[in-house]
């Protein structure tokens, strides 16, 4: 397994390019990014959520993220240093989809333009042993997969957010 390179980014690409589950790769990386707080992996988790929302129809949320890529990108030309990605095809391609977007385009699967073959060796192997190919195509019929946020449990989160409320409350009472 490639060393240079956090597990969690590994798994993030895994998703993005074999399983095309982008809602996975937000887990995946939401984790690493609350840990490491790197607006790199930011990046990259709101990269996986525009395409995640472009499939599924939501273009507004789309747009939207794939902006503050755009902006991540502009303040940070550099933000992908390291991580094997062609930061200037990555923001032509975005480019491309907002205008496509904009334009009522047809959806297509976004690979990230990595450039590191070391990299892309060890996602293929990872890919090999789950028995997935890498940048494969989409099952656009999956609403498992499409609507994957609609479906799951969110008690969890939806307790996070109320404990957070209460704790800013309490908060502002004391203040």
């Amino acid at each position: 397994m490639n060393r240079n390179y956090p597990e969690a980014y590994l798994e993030y690409l895994f998703h993005f390019h074999a399983t095309r589950d982008y809602f996975e790769c937000h887990e995946v990386m939401e984790e690493y990014w609350k840990a490491n707080k790197n607006s790199r992996w930011l990046a990259l988790i709101q990269i996986a959520v525009a395409v995640y929302h472009e499939r599924a129809g939501n273009m507004p949320g789309s747009l939207r993220l794939y902006r503050k890529v755009l902006c991540h990108i502009r303040k940070d030309p550099e933000i992908f240093a390291g991580l094997g990605i062609n930061t200037e095809e990555l923001t032509s391609t975005i480019r491309f989809r907002i205008k496509n977007i904009i334009e009522e385009g047809v959806y297509e699967p976004l690979n990230l333009p990595i450039t590191d073959p070391e990299l892309i060796r060890s996602c293929m192997d990872i890919c090999a042993r789950s028995g997935l190919d890498w940048c494969t195509s989409e099952n656009l019929n999956d609403n498992e997969l499409i609507f994957k946020h609609k479906l799951r449990d969110r008690s969890e989160v939806i307790d996070e957010r109320l404990a957070s409320l209460t704790n800013k409350q309490r908060e502002r009472k004391g203040s």
